[in-house]
């Protein structure tokens, strides 16, 4: 068996980054999320589409282990993480990043402290310099230019939104949850956000996006997801979800059917 075939067998048995299997998720009586059940994964780029209070929020945070589960489980490359001992939860802290719709920002502490923590956590041994040098850095990839030692207060909305995105990326992690991670962006600051995805594609990384922009989807869905009052209604290919909508217009995807299929999505050493 030549190389190539054997990576794929590999990558076919291999389990996905991310899998929910039967999850509800409930909040002060409340069923935020009703028997989910999906698989991301490895290197893709998966986009939940859902309208505001459909639940697409606490899917993400429920896969990253920021909501727990009442019931069914959520795997980690094939563990589940409600059994993960300190060390796995360390390490998966490590591998993955998050962008909060909110920004979610330290108020009590500087730019520089707020976009250089998950270095401190996971790579303790750098140094000052080298820490400012890394933040200078993921900041450099998103075009923003304000100093340092400013704090949360002093920043817009869009600017607290670029300085939680470069904390999602500074150390570089293999999984990326997005939460609506157009919300206060200026024309320019999309750019820039659709640049970075496109690039961390082009890396192989795993990017889980939940949006209401179906723009996201067209430029970058290897899967696409619809979820509607806490149940994911479809989840799969790009191509077998547009064409399913097709078929089921309660699923709506309007736009996306207006714009036809992609003739190809030239990412990830596509050519």
């Amino acid at each position: 068996m030549h190389e190539a075939e054997k990576q794929a067998v590999a990558e076919a048995v291999a389990p996905p980054a991310i899998e929910l299997k039967s999850v509800y998720v409930n909040s002060g009586g409340y069923e935020l999320l009703r028997g989910v059940s999906l698989a991301i994964p490895r290197a893709s780029t998966s986009v939940l589409l859902g309208a505001t209070g459909s639940g697409k929020s606490a899917l993400l945070k429920a896969a990253a282990g920021l909501l727990v589960p009442g019931s069914g489980s959520v795997e980690y490359l094939g563990k589940d993480m409600a059994k993960f001992s300190k060390k796995d939860e360390t390490e998966f802290r490590a591998h993955s990043g998050f962008i909060f719709q909110d920004a979610a920002l330290w108020a009590n502490t500087n730019i520089l402290n707020n976009v250089s923590m998950p270095l401190r956590v996971h790579k303790p041994w750098m140094g000052q310099s080298e820490l400012a040098e890394a933040v200078r850095m993921a900041f450099k990839r998103l075009g923003y230019e304000e100093g340092m030692a400013l704090r949360p207060s002093d920043l817009s909305a869009g600017e607290q939104k670029m300085v939680c995105i470069a904390r999602a990326v500074v150390h570089d992690p293999d999984l990326v949850f997005m939460d609506d991670p157009g919300t206060n962006l200026d024309e320019d600051g999309l750019e820039q956000l659709f640049a970075l995805i496109a690039e961390l594609e082009e890396r192989g990384k795993t990017l889980v996006i939940a949006s209401n922009n179906s723009e996201f989807a067209y430029r970058y869905a290897d899967m696409l997801g619809i979820i509607k009052d806490g149940v994911v209604v479809a989840f799969g290919s790009y191509e077998d979800t547009l064409a399913r909508a097709e078929k089921e217009p309660e699923l709506k995807l309007t736009r996306l059917r207006a714009r036809g299929l992609r003739e190809k999505k030239a990412r990830r050493g596509a050519s």
